[in-house]
């Protein structure tokens, strides 16, 4: 590994530091709903500089990102499809 790859290792590992600390501080500091919605935010920021630099998804074609994104979009419409069932269900005793 050369001097330039550690450097950029340790560049993304002080902005995954830095965004836990925002997320700890968030989590201390400002209301909940505010706070949880900070928090989701960052971590998405997170698993996305972990994909893209420690997996090494960058350097994939995109094929790759189809096998990804086809399995999420899937969730998200079931989701939305299935979310007036979840909130409208009425149990009868």
């Amino acid at each position: 590994m050369s001097n330039a790859d550690s450097r950029h290792y340790l560049i993304i590992w002080g902005w995954l530091l830095a965004l836990v600390l925002v997320s700890v501080a968030a989590a201390s500091v400002m209301p909940k709903l505010q706070a949880t919605l900070l928090i989701f935010s960052v971590a998405i920021i997170k698993a996305l500089l972990v994909a893209r630099n420690y997996m090494h998804v960058k350097n994939e074609k995109a094929i790759i990102y189809a096998i990804a994104l086809v399995p999420l979009a899937m969730i998200v419409i079931l989701l939305l499809g299935l979310f007036p069932d979840f909130v409208y269900h009425v149990t009868r005793r």
